[in-house]
C-alpha cells in the first residue's frame, strides 16, 4: 500500500471532448517538467480510502504533448465508469491539485526506430496519445520517410486529436491520418469502418497509404487495447516482423494501454 505523498502539481488546463473524454495539462509546482522522450508515460495520482487507511492510487498516462513543451504534461484521458481512480479525476477542475512522478518512464520510444524507414503509429482509443506525441516533437525534422497514424475508436467523437492531425496532414506530405470507427452511425461518418487490424492487410494497405507495409521498409508501434496488440503482434510476427527489445532490436513496438 503506498503511503499518502504530498500533492506537487496542478492542472492548468481542461479540455472536456465529451463526458467521457478529456484533455488535461498538468503543471508540476517546481517549474519545468524534467526532459523526456516522446512516447514515455507519467503517472498522476491522488489520496483516496482504501480499506480504511489514506492512499496514494496512482495510474499512468502517455504524455500527448511536444517533447519540447515542459511546462506541462498533457494527458489524454477516458473516464472508466467503474473505475475509483478516474471518476475522482474527472471530478476535478483547473486549479486542482495532485501527485505528478516527478520525471516520465518507459522504452515506448523512437529509440529503435531506423532514420529513413516508415513509421506506422497504430493506436485504439486514448492510446494515440503518444503517438501525437512523437509527431509534435519530430515535425520539423522528422526521422521518418512517411508517418501513417492510424487511430480506431467507437465513435467519431472519441477522436480526441482529429481536427490537429487533419489540419496537419492537409500541409505535410509525410502525414497519413487515418482515423476510424466501429460504431458510429452511417449517416453521420463517412470515413473509415472497422477495426485498426484490418487496415494492416497488406492490400488494404497499400491502397490506403500506396506503399506496401514491409519490414524491410516499416517500423509498427502499437498502442491500446492488450486484444488489439496480441492480435496484430501474432499476425505481424507471422509477416517478418521482430518485436523490439532493448537487447534484441526489432521493427514492432509494442505498448498495451489500459487504465481504470
Amino acid at each position: 500500500m503506498t503511503q499518502p505523498q504530498p500533492y506537487n502539481a496542478s492542472i492548468v488546463a481542461r479540455h472536456d471532448l465529451h463526458e467521457g473524454l478529456r484533455l488535461l495539462h498538468v503543471a508540476p509546482d517546481a517549474g519545468l517538467f524534467p526532459p523526456f522522450q516522446p512516447g514515455q508515460f507519467v503517472s498522476v495520482g491522488c489520496n483516496l480510502d482504501v480499506d480504511g487507511a489514506p492512499t496514494l492510487v496512482k495510474r499512468s498516462y502517455s504524455v500527448g504533448s511536444s517533447a519540447a513543451e515542459r511546462s506541462h504534461v498533457e494527458l489524454f484521458v477516458v473516464h472508466v465508469n467503474d473505475g475509483e481512480f478516474t471518476s475522482w479525476l474527472f471530478e476535478q477542475r483547473v486549479g486542482a491539485r495532485l501527485w505528478l512522478s516527478p520525471k516520465a518512464s518507459g522504452g515506448f520510444t523512437l529509440d529503435g526506430f531506423e532514420r529513413g524507414r516508415d513509421l506506422v503509429l497504430v493506436a485504439t482509443g486514448t492510446g494515440v496519445a503518444p503517438f501525437v506525441s512523437m509527431y509534435r516533437t519530430f515535425r520539423n525534422d522528422p526521422p521518418w520517410r512517411r508517418i501513417v497514424i492510424i487511430n480506431g475508436v467507437r465513435m467519431a467523437r472519441d477522436l480526441g486529436y482529429r481536427d490537429e492531425l487533419e489540419t496537419a496532414a492537409r500541409s505535410d506530405e509525410r502525414l497519413q491520418y487515418l482515423p476510424a470507427v466501429t460504431r458510429e452511425p452511417a449517416t453521420a461518418w463517412s470515413g473509415l469502418r472497422g477495426r485498426v487490424g484490418e487496415f494492416l492487410e497488406p492490400a488494404r494497405y497499400r491502397d490506403l497509404v500506396g506503399a506496401e507495409l514491409t519490414p524491410e521498409e516499416c517500423h509498427v508501434y502499437l498502442c491500446g487495447n492488450p486484444e488489439m496488440i496480441e492480435s496484430m503482434e501474432a499476425v505481424l510476427t507471422g509477416r517478418g516482423f521482430r518485436k523490439h527489445t532493448p537487447r534484441h532490436p526489432g521493427n514492432l513496438h509494442l505498448e498495451k494501454y489500459w487504465t481504470d
